[in-house]
């Protein structure tokens, strides 16, 4: 495992690369946790993982619910929740209301209806305009899920950051 602050210098290219996805922050602190493959950024509190070449929210509403708001959602049943906590694709039968609109290949946040929390990131397998006119098959795959490694990573850089400061 390795983890570093991020210079002035990478701050301002970060914020740069951020506007260029429309995700606007300050950049003003910023830290790095590297583990095997995994790459997870803590930038201004929020904790974000790489994706596809695009800095992604991690599925943590305790950091990141200003950051996840900004996403189309799909939402899922109760029945559904452990489902997709433990990786599986989000079924259209799971799914009770769609917000926003989007297209295949888009990111969405997954978020369980009874609260409206966020318990995955996903990648639109189908765009929001289709999934009312199916009765099933898979709509979004799992790239992200709370309690998985980028989260548990995420939380690690966090109290990392804070024991630094």
């Amino acid at each position: 495992m390795r983890f570093h602050r991020l210079s002035k210098s990478d701050l301002r290219q970060l914020r740069e690369r951020l506007k260029s996805q429309g995700l606007e922050l300050e950049c003003r602190t910023g830290a790095v946790l590297e583990e095997d493959e995994r790459r997870v950024l803590v930038v201004d509190g929020f904790v974000l993982f790489e994706h596809k070449g695009l800095l992604v929210p991690i599925a943590a509403e305790k950091v990141n619910a200003p950051l996840l708001s900004r996403y189309p959602a799909v939402y899922v049943d109760l029945g559904a929740v452990p489902h997709v906590l433990n990786g599986a694709a989000v079924m259209r039968p799971g799914i009770v209301r769609v917000e926003g609109s989007f297209s295949a290949g888009e990111l969405v946040v997954v978020r369980e209806v009874r609260a409206s929390q966020a318990i995955a990131i996903g990648e639109a397998l189908v765009p929001s305009e289709e999934i009312r006119s199916l009765a099933k098959g898979r709509v979004v795959s799992n790239v992200q899920r709370h309690g998985d490694r980028y989260h548990e990573l995420g939380m690690r850089a966090l109290e990392l950051l804070r024991g630094t400061s």
